[in-house]
């Protein structure tokens, strides 16, 4: 039996009441939610740290937990490019609840060089850290394809220097999948600040027909055994690394009128490869 914890992103049930999402994610067989907090969901960025608490008392009654936050860490700079503030009590609404880890994208300014970017960002995640150290919280820094951090090696260029207590990886196969770095290379790089991982499905699709003068590609969201990066072979190599922390999946099918079955299936294969079947 997994000693895994397996969560879901909420993202696609914006619109039931939090009883309800509480009892779709426990009758899926999940025990608990990494939760989207943005502005038309059931908590809300302006509801502030009551508002998580209430997130985090309403789930706990269904007997689910709530063990991240998606949502921005939202540090201000003035015009001469100085921090002025931080969104503490966010920070403050999840030391609190007990939720350990505020996840995010980071995203990359493509008018100016990489390394540019770290430093800038670097800036960012130096304002927070006090706020991780004082309410016992994780900032966990997702890779995603496009302009952003969207592979294991440009991950563990930003982090290497911060405690993973403070400042960690989220290490996700469906974006490594359309990188095509193979899964056990990829985990390996950030092994040593990973707080999460996430199982979603993609494959590059082609927008057009072949007939188009220059291709154009989207990912396309699918089920897990269908993924450009295999699914087996991530589990695998975390099996035999001794992986026991959090398995999220974030239930992103470009079918989104099929969500709650894709969910269903894709969750049943991910606990039949932990548990080696």
């Amino acid at each position: 039996m997994s000693k895994n914890k397996f969560i879901v992103f909420t993202k696609p049930w914006r619109t039931i009441s939090l009883e309800e999402l509480g009892a779709l994610v426990k009758n899926m067989g999940f025990d608990g939610v990494e939760y989207p907090l943005r502005d038309g969901y059931q908590v809300q960025p302006s509801d502030g740290a009551a508002g998580v608490k209430k997130l985090v008392s309403v789930l706990g009654g269904c007997g689910v937990t709530v063990d991240s936050i998606a949502g921005g860490i939202d540090v201000k700079f003035s015009a001469d490019n100085k921090v002025t503030g931080v969104n503490e009590q966010l920070f403050a609404g999840c030391g609190e609840a007990g939720v350990k880890i505020i996840r995010i994208c980071q995203g990359l300014d493509k008018n100016i060089g990489f390394f540019e970017n770290i430093d800038q960002i670097k800036r960012s995640y130096d304002a927070v850290v006090p706020y991780c150290e004082k309410y016992n919280v994780t900032i966990g820094v997702q890779m995603h394809c496009s302009s952003s951090i969207s592979s294991s090696a440009e991950t563990y260029i930003l982090l290497k220097d911060y405690n993973p207590k403070h400042i960690a990886a989220v290490w996700d196969s469906g974006h490594n999948g359309l990188t095509g770095v193979e899964p056990c290379f990829a985990l390996d790089t950030v092994w040593d600040m990973l707080c999460m991982v996430n199982f979603k499905a993609a494959y590059w699709k082609l927008r057009h027909g072949p007939e188009q003068a220059e291709a154009r590609w989207d990912a396309y969201w699918t089920l897990g055994p269908h993924a450009c990066g295999s699914w087996r072979e991530a589990v695998n190599h975390l099996k035999k690394r001794g992986y026991n922390g959090i398995v999220c999946m974030p239930a992103e099918y470009s079918d989104e009128a099929n969500v709650d079955r894709y969910t269903k299936s894709d969750m049943a294969y991910l606990k039949e490869l932990f548990e080696g079947r």
